[in-house]
């Protein structure tokens, strides 16, 4: 369901105002995109302030998108009350947390452009044309829907008074299935859309998941958008990779390293795609957590990528 049953519990603490949504995400340093799994990881935390600090102190804002707050809510379709309180927590420390329809990448491009219907219909192209690479979701529903669609979403033909943001995103939530990939898909869409924005910053768009296989797909967008406009504009954090960005920011040191990996892993081992000294390339390395803390605490040679 697009709105879940219980969503007045967290109207108070987002922003759903989509002029105000599209202004935080145009003047914003960095818009860090919530993947489902990192909200489920994060809320675990007992103290967030680390990531609290880390995210004021870039200026930076959290985007949870309409599909991703679909795939918050149990079978009840109901959000978590564990997803509640971290929502909560984001915005009680002055932290502004977007809910953004997909759809309303349209209205940015808007405000910075005064382009025709059709060259924006184009942005949406391209961005399809690159995720349909990935043999995914949104393959799989462009595909199902139609040879008709495929042409209107992914081919050439001018839809110069015919807005094609809406009719795809909704068309794509409406095809969403229990346990798929489409959150992620359809947020890495909006990145390649939003990416025809300039800005100063390279990395503008930081998405926050667990999913070490969205890799591929982000890797692929990445060196399309660096290929055809010249820029970096994406990135992704692993809990891994963003502990050790907190180290180096300082924010957080030996007690509050153990307290995160304590309250997400567990028990768990943690397989982390990373460098060590005289590593001719990065690979995947499984670690328990102390091993893994005492890593990134004391080894300068020890790099995570994801």
């Amino acid at each position: 369901m697009e709105a879940p049953y219980n969503f007045d519990e967290i109207k108070k603490y987002v922003v759903l105002d989509k002029k105000k949504a599209v202004d935080m995400i145009l003047v914003a340093d960095i818009c860090f995109i919530y993947d489902t799994c990192a909200i489920r990881s994060h809320a675990k935390i007992s103290d967030i302030t680390p990531l609290l600090s880390y995210i004021k102190n870039k200026n930076g804002i959290v985007i949870i998108t309409k599909t991703v707050l679909m795939e918050m809510c149990s079978n009840n379709h109901m959000i978590w009350d564990e997803h509640i309180d971290f929502i909560k927590r984001l915005s009680d420390a002055g932290i502004n947390v977007l809910i953004f329809d997909e759809e309303d990448s349209l209205k940015c491009l808007r405000r910075v452009y005064s382009y025709s219907g059709d060259v924006f219909n184009n942005f949406l192209k391209y961005a399809l044309r690159i995720a349909r690479k990935w043999k995914g979701s949104v393959d799989e529903i462009i595909v199902n829907s139609g040879s008709d669609m495929v042409r209107k979403f992914c081919g050439n033909e001018s839809y110069q008074k015919t807005e094609l943001f809406s009719e795809f995103f909704q068309m794509a939530r409406s095809k969403k299935k229990s346990e798929d990939n489409l959150a992620e898909e359809l947020f890495m869409v909006c990145i390649s859309i939003l990416s025809n924005i300039p800005d100063v910053n390279e990395y503008k768009y930081i998405i926050l998941s667990e999913d070490r296989s969205s890799i591929r797909k982000l890797l692929l967008m990445s060196e399309n958008l660096k290929k055809h406009m010249g820029a970096k504009k994406c990135s992704l954090l692993t809990t891994p990779a963003l502990c050790q960005i907190l180290i180096k920011e300082g924010l957080i040191h030996t007690v509050e390293l153990q307290n995160i990996l304590d309250c997400i892993y567990q028990d768990r081992n943690i397989k982390v795609f990373c460098s060590e000294e005289y590593d001719l390339k990065p690979k995947e390395k499984d670690f328990d957590k102390e091993k893994l803390q005492d890593k990134l605490l004391n080894d300068i040679n020890f790099t995570v990528y994801y």
